[in-house]
C-alpha cells in the first residue's frame, strides 16, 4: 500500500502494538511479501500521526511495501541523530520504531526532541493517506475483494476507509472466514495481481 502514528491483512502488517490486547480486542491479520506469504496475526495498533505516536499502523499504506518503510524508518533515524538527537534508536529487526514520547526517553530534552521531530517530519515512514490516496486504494481494494469472492471466498465483505487507513473488517463468526487458513493464503495470492506493484491488504477481524 501507499505510506505516521504518525507512522499490515488480509496485507504487509508485520508490526505490533506495544500494549496487550484486552479480551475482545480486534486481531490485525496481515499477510507477509515474504515466502509464501505467511500470515501474521498482531494486536490491533492505532493509526499515527506524528513521531510521537506507536509504530506502524495496521493497514500501512506505503506503497512501496514493508521494505521501503523499513529504509525510511532507518533515513529517519540518521536524520534524527543529525539534528541533536544521537541516542534516538533505529527501527528493531521487523523495521519498525518504537514509540518516542519524550526528551527523556532519548537523553535530551523535550524541546530539542520536538525540535529534531519537526526537522525530520518529511522523512518520518508512517505517513497517513491523502484523501484522494485513500479513495484510490479504497478502489483498488475493491477489486481485490471481488476476486476474492469470485475465487471461491464470497463472504469476504468490502474494504472500510476510516482514519486514513483503508481496510477489511471481517467478523469471523458472520463469514466464517480464517485468514490464517492454507485455503485462505492461497486465494490471497491468487489475487494479489489486481493490485498495484506493491500494495497489500490490510484487515482486522472481529469474533
Amino acid at each position: 500500500m501507499r505510506p505516521p502514528p504518525s507512522a499490515g491483512t488480509l496485507a504487509a502488517m508485520n508490526q505490533r502494538s506495544q500494549h496487550q490486547p484486552r479480551k475482545g480486542t480486534r486481531v490485525a491479520v496481515v499477510i507477509t511479501a515474504m515466502a509464501g506469504l505467511a500470515l501474521v496475526a498482531a494486536c490491533g495498533s492505532p493509526a499515527s500521526t506524528g513521531p510521537t505516536g506507536s509504530a506502524v499502523p495496521e493497514g500501512s499504506a506505503n506503497a512501496a511495501g514493508a521494505t521501503s518503510t523499513a529504509a525510511q524508518a532507518v533515513a529517519y533515524t540518521q536524520c534524527m541523530r543529525s539534528h541533536g538527537v544521537p541516542e534516538y534508536p533505529g527501527p528493531d529487526s521487523s523495521g519498525q520504531l518504537q514509540k518516542i514520547g519524550s526528551g527523556q526517553q532519548v537523553g535530551v530534552s523535550d524541546a530539542q526532541l520536538s525540535t529534531a521531530q519537526n526537522a525530520c517530519q518529511s522523512l518520518w515512514p508512517y505517513q497517513g493517506l491523502t484523501a484522494a490516496q485513500q479513495q484510490q486504494e479504497l478502489a483498488d481494494m475493491v477489486k481485490f475483494a471481488q476476486c476474492m469472492r469470485s475465487h471461491g471466498v464470497p463472504t469476504l465483505p468490502d474494504p472500510v476507509a476510516t482514519n486514513g487507513q483503508v481496510k477489511f473488517v471481517i467478523s469471523v463468526s458472520k463469514t466464517g472466514i480464517n485468514p490464517e487458513s492454507p485455503q485462505i493464503q492461497a486465494k490471497l495470492q491468487e489475487c494479489l495481481h489486481v493490485l498495484p506493484a506493491g500494495m497489500r491488504p490490510s484487515a482486522v477481524t472481529t469474533p
